[in-house]
């Protein structure tokens, strides 16, 4: 949607002059005077964990506090001594978990010889903890580190997760503590036992648990590491060198800085040097802060909760992913409308100019599936209102256009304006988040009720909707129930939700959320320093704000991370319940860990410019890996006025996201394909014809991530870990294993540096096979996006329409890129395309598809009439590349009939130079086939 705050002020302070540091000196008292031989400098460098990074340390003020100084240039100068001196120690047996499921051992503070606890970098160290090691499953396991005797449900995040559980079998790692006696420093390794390779090591040191401060460091077995989000960074393979990234949902545009975007995902994958990969989710859902290290290692600190994690071992890059998803839940199935292409701007002034841009679309001939509206729609930009001047006839128009197959997409916001109906329906119901002490409250807020009050889009003050609470759910659903009676739309898109509020700390004469220990906390965290006044609640509700029920309620310092996540819960229930069964679609801005299971997501609001452009492929691969695969950038960027060439290579790449939507900000100028007929309408149309023929593909894609947690667009990476150059490769993605897709992302290009990597690959214009592997040149003209075919892969595919109700109308066809053995394999989700629970219901079919020694078996492995609504298809094309010559004959014979037929030689063509062969016969879709080649 649009910039989250005034645009004027939000740009002034996140673009024009970047993000300001303030930087406090605070001594720590320290209980002892170290020796000079703990003081001095460790013996190696490139593993040095930071004490205070947000402070400006000197060598007195660093050593008085404990730390250690030495300045080395690259390196942090003030830093932790090793885990003689500060960190847990061994106070106890080591405990086995029955049914060889894990281990436990009793902790405490380092002491000194008089037996006093070391240091504190930022006071009230937990003295005694618990370190609980848990075996889940073969490939898996948990570790968590937590006070002595505590209840750990009250310091993990609300979040619905599955803990896997198996009996092992096969234990592929090895989780020992290097130091098992008594006062010996806590040491803990996981080792992979095919190759001995360990995989995460604490033997740096740097452990601290506190209520609001927790470290933990690790090494790690290569500097190939992947994930952690949502933040800004140039790379998909993570700078090793001492950077910083936040984890901490943010009203924030991406800007160059390493600044926290939209999300919480803490999660990260490493590939080992032999091509194994393993993951580890930090199951935290408070503000963190992700250190890199060049030894290589990390650092994680946060200010809440637990040091709980599960490790996944792959050891295939896909493997780790669905291993993920076993814990953090399998994706939602997309709607098949929501894979085609969608138009929204904010800036609409009126029905009419929706109309327009409609009209222009199908006038170039662009497919087009969904169209927006923004909050231009509403009356005072509340929800659940209509404009009555500007968009009374909104729902004539919706109920037009969805005659033809186009479909209608409406925004909501999560901040409700304190003047009208549906507010006040809120307040009888106690739906609004409330300050957790009345006396943090400031004057210059209404003091009925104890709702927080904030400033957001509506002409008015604004209330926050509580939604971990049953009421709130109850309310939401009925207000999106009476709204969907006045306007028939079709899915739903939540924006917003971080949550954002405007102006915070800023607006009155004083702080708006007062000084106190949530909103100011000891360790202040790279997120604070990224709003306008150093503080978490910058932009959003101050961390005092408390949500859930009376009998389990969380101070938004504890759960900030989780408003959209909650809110995307909520909104799919009442979106299925309204819409009366249909699977429709949520995207939300904000997500967390596990957000995938309910709602889809774009990249936020980013600029017209190139480098957005090539970051997008970032996000689409790391959003993948946080198991949320329907993800996509603002196609022609959202900030800012696109440029005609901009827009024509973006529309190129944006007909390969999964998400796929062209969107830009209010006063910019149009950016929609038809106001380039000749440029941006001509490629766009050019590369969405090919999404929609791909869409089989595409969807049978979303049916393996959500039955098995695979991803959907992915790095070279991941189908090639062994290969070292394909392990950086983030100008390139793939779908799935077999669509290879190279943009061009420089301006003025028309040509285009690839890496392909050693395998069989077809060109997909020409299907001729491609000889030049690995890093090369490719011709890409203003038109072209460069896109190859993997050998051994047979994809679906379906004739293109101008949107999907008409192209799901047309013939199947095939498209069969040979291997070197001349083989090749694939298979094809389908289901009615928009009715929830289709896969768990068993409504839906699967085509296999397996070319062997010349044999072609197409093999309906499962059926169901529900699947085709209307008339059965057909599959009437097969196009083969890489086949060595032209067949004397072609018979095909059906499993419901005997006979043999032999295919007239006019159905079927071959192409010498490209080694092309296309076979013109119908297939029954309700059939199993044996087509033989002779």
């Amino acid at each position: 949607m649009a910039p989250s705050a005034s645009t004027k002020k939000k740009r002034a302070i996140f673009i024009g002059i970047g993000v300001t540091l303030m930087l406090v000196v605070i001594i720590v008292p320290i209980s002892i005077e170290l020796s000079q031989e703990k003081n001095e400098p460790r013996s190696t460098i490139n593993n040095r964990i930071e004490c205070f990074p947000f402070k400006n340390m000197t060598s007195d003020t660093c050593t008085k506090a404990g730390c250690l100084w030495e300045v080395v240039s690259g390196q942090p100068s003030c830093f932790l001594p090793d885990t003689s001196v500060y960190g847990y120690e061994v106070n106890g047996p080591v405990t086995n978990i029955p049914n060889n499921k894990g281990f436990s051992v009793d902790l405490r503070r380092r002491r000194s010889a008089d037996g006093t606890p070391l240091f504190s970098l930022y006071g009230n160290d937990v003295d005694e903890i618990t370190f609980e090691v848990n075996y889940h499953t073969d490939n898996s396991l948990g570790m968590a580190f937590y006070p002595k005797g505590a209840n750990r449900d009250q310091l993990r995040p609300p979040v619905a997760i599955t803990v896997p559980s198996a009996t092992i079998t096969n234990q592929r790692y090895e989780a020992k503590l290097v130091n098992t006696g008594i006062g010996e420093p806590f040491n803990f390794q996981i080792i992979r036992k095919s190759s001995g390779v360990v995989i995460f090591d604490t033997s740096m040191g740097g452990l601290t648990v506190s209520k609001q401060f927790l470290m933990i460091s690790t090494t790690l077995p290569s500097e190939y590491l992947y994930g952690f989000g949502e933040n800004t960074h140039d790379t998909f393979l993570h700078d090793m060198n001492y950077r910083m990234w936040p984890i901490f949902t943010r009203d924030i545009s991406p800007i160059d800085e390493d600044v926290n975007l939209y999300g919480a995902h803490p999660f990260y994958m490493v590939c080992e040097n032999d091509g194994s990969s393993h993951g580890v989710f930090f199951y935290n859902s408070h503000s963190i802060d992700v250190t890199t290290m060049p030894n290589p290692g990390i650092t994680l600190r946060t200010i809440g909760g637990m040091l709980e994690f599960f490790v996944f071992l792959g050891p295939e890059p896909e493997s780790v992913v669905k291993q993920y998803s076993d814990v953090i839940g399998r994706t939602f199935m997309p709607p098949y409308f929501a894979l085609g292409f969608q138009l929204s701007r904010w800036g609409y002034k009126n029905t009419g100019e929706i109309q327009q841009v409609i009209d222009r679309t199908r006038a170039v001939q662009i497919p087009h599936d969904i169209q927006y509206a923004d909050i231009d729609y509403m009356d005072g930009r509340r929800d659940f209102t209509i404009d009555p001047v500007n968009f009374g006839d909104l729902p004539a128009l919706v109920d037009e256009v969805k005659k033809g197959g186009l479909r209608f997409v409406i925004i909501l916001d999560p901040a409700i304006a304190n003047d009208y109906e549906t507010y006040e329906r809120g307040v009888a119901l106690s739906v609004y988040a409330e300050w957790a002490n009345e006396t943090l409250k400031p004057d210059d807020q209404p003091t009925e009720n104890n709702i927080i009050i904030g400033n957001v889009w509506p002409d008015n003050k604004t209330a926050f909707p509580d939604f971990f609470r049953d009421s709130t759910k109850q309310w939401w659903t009925e207000e999106i129930r009476l709204f969907y009676e006045r306007l028939k739309f079709d899915a739903l898109w939540i924006d917003m939700n971080e949550v954002a509020n405007f102006d915070t700390n800023q607006y009155s004469d004083k702080l708006y959320c007062p000084p106190n220990q949530w909103d100011d906390p000891p360790y202040e965290t790279m997120a604070a320093h990224t709003g306008p006044t150093n503080r978490l609640s910058d932009k959003t509700i101050c961390m005092v704000a408390k949500f859930g029920e009376k009998n389990d309620e969380r101070l938004n310092y504890e759960v900030h991370n989780l408003y959209g996540y909650s809110q995307s819960i909520v909104t799919q229930e009442a979106a299925r319940q309204v819409l009366t069964g249909k699977r429709s679609m949520i995207l939300s801005r904000s997500t967390f860990a596990g957000s995938g299971k309910y709602t889809g997501h774009w990249l936020g609001d980013n600029f017209s410019n190139w480098k957005n452009m090539a970051d997008s492929i970032i996000g689409m691969m790391e959003f993948n890996m946080f198991g949320m695969p329907y993800i996509g950038a603002d196609i022609c960027g959202f900030v800012l006025n696109t440029t005609e060439e901009l827009c024509e290579r973006w529309m190129e790449i944006g007909a390969f996201y999964p998400f796929s939507r062209n969107h830009n900000v209010k006063d910019a100028i149009d950016q929609d394909p038809g106001v380039w007929p000749d440029t941006v309408a001509a490629s766009g149309r050019k590369a969405l014809n090919i999404r929609y023929r791909l869409l089989p593909y595409l969807y049978t894609l979303f049916y393996d991530s959500h039955t098995t947690g695979s991803t959907v667009v992915r790095p070279l990476y991941h189908e090639f870990s062994q290969d070292r150059k394909a392990r950086s490769i983030d100008k390139q993605f793939m779908w799935g294993p077999a669509l290879l897709i190279s943009p061009v992302l420089q301006e003025g290009k028309v040509s285009v540096d690839v890496y392909i990597p050693v395998d069989v690959w077809y060109d997909y214009y020409t299907g001729i096979r491609v000889t030049v592997l690995g890093s090369t040149t490719l011709s890409a003209p203003r038109d072209h996006i460069n896109l190859h075919l993997r050998g051994g892969y047979i994809l679906p595919a379906q004739k293109p329409d101008l949107n999907t109700m008409l192209s799901r109308q047309n013939n199947f066809e095939l498209l069969v890129p040979l291997n070197d053995q001349n083989s090749a394999s694939g298979k094809m989700f389908w289901d009615d395309g928009e009715s929830v629970n289709t896969i768990e219901d068993g409504l839906y079919q699967i085509n296999k598809f397996e070319l062997s020694n010349n044999v072609l078996t197409i093999t309906v492995e499962k059926e169901s009439a529900s699947s085709w609504p209307g008339i059965v298809q057909k599959l009437d094309t097969i196009e083969f590349m890489g086949w060595p010559s032209p067949p004397l004959k072609i018979t095909v014979q059906s499993n419901v009939a005997e006979d043999i037929i032999i295919i007239d030689s006019d159905k079927y063509f071959y192409v010498a130079e490209s080694k092309r062969l296309t076979l013109l016969y119908e297939f029954d879709m309700n059939q199993s086939y044996t087509v033989k080649f002779e």
